[in-house]
C-alpha cells in the first residue's frame, strides 16, 4: 500500500524532489499531484521547471536536483541515470544535467573492503596481491575501486561491492514499484508512458550491476567483438580474482577524453581514433545488437604510447609464439582466445589508443529492432524524414489521439533542419532525443531501447568531438551504413540463406495442395465464410442506433404535437392533454440526451 506509514517519509522525499527543485508545475500538469498526501503541498503555478526568463536559476535547480538524488541513495542515483535516457519524462535542462550524474559518495573503510575481498576470494590480501592501495581510486554508490598489483607484477584495479547494498536496494525498488503502479493508474503520464516498465528497466540495470560476473562477461564480449579495431583497448578481466561481488581488471593509465590538453591535439592527429570509435559503436549497435550504453567521456581514456598499459588482442596475437593454442578452460578464456583469433593484423604499437572502462550498463537489441534502427540511421543521414517517421510508427505504440500526418510533417521538419546544418553542428544523439520527445508529445510510445540508443549516440558525439571538433558521426553513419547494406546483400545470397529459403518454399509446396483442396470443398458446399474484425464497428453501430432512436422519438413527438393542435378546435380537453404529454416527453428526451452525452465524455 503506497500510503502506508512505512512509505510516508519516502513519499515526502519524492514529493520534495518536485516542490523544491523547480518541477512542481511540470508534476502538476502530468497529474503527479495525486501522489502526494494532503499534508504535502506542491509549489505555485510559476514553478514550472522549464527554461524561461531565468535560465541560470533553472540550471542551479537542476544541479541541486541531481545532488539530491545522490543524497537519497544508490537506488535514486540509478533511477536518475535511467531518467537521463527518457527526455519524454523531464524537461530538457534536467535531462541534460542527469547526463552528468555521478554517484560519488563517502568511502567505505578499508577494513570492510579487505574483509569482502578475502571472503570472496578465499585468501588473505598479502597472498593475493603484491601490493594493495588502501586509498580508493573511486567510491561509488554500489562499489569502491582500489589499485593493486598482482603477484606477477601486473597492475590491476579491484572493484568491491559495498556491504549490505543489496538489501537497501531491494527495499527502495519495492517502493518505486508501488509508485509506478499508482502513477500508471492515477496520472495523465501513466496513459502515455510505461511507468512500470521504467521501474523494471531500473531493476534489470541494478541486477546486472550488482553481479560483477555480468560486467566481466560484458567486458570479455566487447574485447572480442572490437578486436578488429587495433586502436581500441578493452582491459582484460582477471577471472581468478573475480566473483559476483569482486571484479579485478587490468589497470588503464590514460587521460580522460574530456581532459585531453589542447597541445596534444596539435602534436597528434586524433581524427582516426574518433572515426574508429564511431564505427566500432555502429558495429556494436547494428551487427551485434549489444552495445555499451554509457560511453560518456568519463568512461573513455586516451592512452598515449609512453604510458604503461595492457595490450590489445592484436598486440598479444602479434607477440604469440605458441602455434598450438591451448583449449580454453572457461567461457571468458574462450572469448579471449576468439578475440586474439579475430584481431586485426595491424597492431597499433607506438600509436595513441582509446580505452573503454565500466561495462555494467549495456543494452541489447532484438534482430527486428536492430533492422529498424539501421533503417532509421540511414534515413537520418540521407534526409528522408518521411521514412524515419514511418519506421518509428511501425516500432512504436500509438495512442487513440495520435495524428500520423501531423507527426510525419514534424519529424520530416526535424530531420531536414538538422541535415541542413554544417558538419560541425550536427548532433546525431540530440536529433534522436528530439525525435523521441516529439513522439511522446504526439502520442507515440517508443521502445525503451531507442532511448538507450539515443544516450549512446549522444555520448558518442561528445567523445568524437572531444577528439576532433570537426568530426561528424553522421558521415561515419553513412559510410558504415553502405558497408552494412552490402554485407546484408551478400548474406542474403549466401548458400546458408538460399538453403533456408529453399526449405521454406518446400514446406509451403508440401502443404499448399491440402489447403487449396480444403478451400475449394468449402466453396462448393457454400460453407466458406469471411470474418471482418473491426474493433470500432460495434461502437459505430451503437451510435447509429442511438441516432435512429432519437429521430424516431422526434417524429413521434412531432406527430403528437400536430394531432393535439388539430384536436383543439373540436375536443379542447383531449388536445390539451396531448400537449401536456408532448411537453413531458420532450423534456424527458432533452434531459436524457444531456445526461448520456456527458457520461460519454467522462
Amino acid at each position: 500500500m503506497l500510503l502506508s506509514p512505512r512509505y510516508l517519509p519516502r513519499i515526502a522525499a519524492l514529493v520534495g524532489l518536485f516542490t523544491r527543485y523547480g518541477l512542481a508545475g511540470f508534476a502538476r500538469r502530468q497529474g503527479f499531484h495525486a501522489l502526494a498526501p494532503e499534508e504535502f503541498e506542491f509549489g505555485g503555478e510559476g514553478d514550472t521547471g522549464e527554461r524561461s526568463g531565468d535560465g541560470a536559476s533553472t540550471r542551479e535547480r537542476a544541479i541541486a536536483f541531481r545532488k539530491r538524488l545522490v543524497e537519497l541513495g544508490p537506488a535514486y542515483v540509478k533511477l536518475g541515470q535511467v531518467l537521463s535516457t527518457r527526455p519524454d519524462l523531464l524537461p530538457p535542462i534536467y535531462v541534460e544535467e542527469l547526463e552528468h550524474l555521478q554517484d560519488d559518495v563517502g568511502a567505505v573503510c578499508v577494513e570492510e573492503i579487505e574483509a569482502t575481498i578475502e571472503r570472496e576470494l578465499g585468501a588473505r590480501i598479502p597472498k593475493l596481491f603484491a601490493s594493495f592501495d588502501t586509498e580508493p581510486l573511486a567510491s561509488a554508490s554500489l562499489g569502491q575501486v582500489h589499485a593493486a598489483e598482482l603477484r606477477d607484477g601486473r597492475p590491476v584495479v579491484v572493484k568491491v561491492q559495498r556491504p549490505d547494498i543489496r538489501e537497501q536496494l531491494a527495499d527502495d525498488l519495492e517502493f518505486f514499484g508501488e509508485v509506478a503502479r499508482f502513477a500508471a493508474d492515477h496520472t495523465r503520464m501513466g496513459d502515455r508512458v510505461d511507468m512500470v516498465g521504467i521501474v523494471r528497466q531500473l531493476e534489470r540495470t541494478l541486477a546486472d550491476e550488482l553481479d560483477y560476473r555480468v560486467e566481466a562477461r560484458n567486458a570479455a564480449s566487447f574485447r572480442r567483438t572490437l578486436a578488429g579495431y587495433p586502436h581500441l583497448l578493452i582491459p582484460r578481466v582477471i577471472e581468478g580474482y573475480s566473483t559476483a561481488r569482486v571484479l579485478t581488471m587490468e589497470r588503464i593509465r590514460g587521460i580522460k577524453v574530456s581532459e585531453v590538453p589542447a597541445i596534444s591535439r596539435v602534436e597528434r592527429d586524433f581524427r582516426p581514433l574518433a572515426d574508429e570509435f564511431a564505427k566500432a559503436y555502429l558495429e556494436q549497435i547494428t551487427i551485434h545488437g549489444h552495445f555499451h550504453a554509457d560511453p560518456h567521456p568519463g568512461n573513455v581514456f586516451v592512452v598515449l604510447p609512453e604510458q604503461r598499459n595492457p595490450h590489445t588482442p592484436a598486440e598479444l596475437a602479434a607477440r604469440e609464439r605458441r602455434h598450438d593454442a591451448r583449449a580454453p578452460a572457461t567461457p571468458l578464456a574462450r572469448l579471449e582466445q576468439e578475440a586474439r583469433a579475430d584481431a586485426s593484423s595491424d597492431a597499433a604499437e607506438g600509436e595513441p589508443r582509446l580505452a573503454l572502462i565500466d561495462f555494467g550498463m549495456t543494452a541489447h537489441l532484438s534482430v527486428a529492432l536492430r533492422e529498424r534502427i539501421v533503417t532509421i540511421l540511414l534515413d537520418l543521414a540521407d534526409d528522408r524524414g518521411d521514412d524515419v517517421a514511418a519506421a518509428l510508427v511501425e516500432i512504436g505504440d500509438a495512442t487513440d489521439d495520435f495524428d500520423r500526418a501531423a507527426y510525419t510533417r514534424r519529424i520530416a521538419q526535424i530531420v531536414t533542419e538538422n541535415h541542413d546544418r554544417t558538419i560541425g553542428e550536427v548532433r546525431a544523439g540530440s536529433v534522436i532525443y528530439e525525435i523521441i520527445d516529439d513522439s511522446y508529445r504526439a502520442g507515440l510510445r517508443l521502445p525503451a531501447e531507442l532511448t538507450m540508443l539515443a544516450k549512446a549516440l549522444f555520448n558518442l558525439d561528445a567523445v568524437s568531438r572531444a577528439l576532433d571538433p570537426t568530426f561528424s558521426p553522421v558521415q561515419a553513419i553513412r559510410e558504415f551504413g553502405q558497408r552494412l547494406l552490402a554485407a546484408r546483400a551478400r548474406r542474403e545470397l549466401s548458400p546458408r540463406r538460399i538453403y533456408q529459403l529453399a526449405t521454406q518454399a518446400s514446406n509451403l509446396l508440401d502443404v499448399l495442395p491440402r489447403r487449396v483442396d480444403r478451400i475449394t470443398e468449402r466453396l462448393a458446399s457454400g460453407d466458406l465464410g469471411l470474418r471482418v474484425d473491426a474493433p470500432q464497428l460495434r461502437s459505430m453501430l451503437e451510435g447509429l442506433q442511438k441516432v435512429a432512436n432519437r429521430i424516431l422519438s422526434g417524429l413521434v413527438l412531432c406527430g403528437l404535437l400536430i394531432a393535439s393542435a388539430m384536436l383543439m378546435p373540436y375536443r379542447r380537453q383531449l388536445g390539451t392533454a396531448g400537449f401536456v404529454i408532448a411537453a413531458a416527453v420532450g423534456i424527458y428526451m432533452v434531459v436524457n440526451i444531456l445526461i448520456s452525452d456527458r457520461a460519454n465524455k467522462t
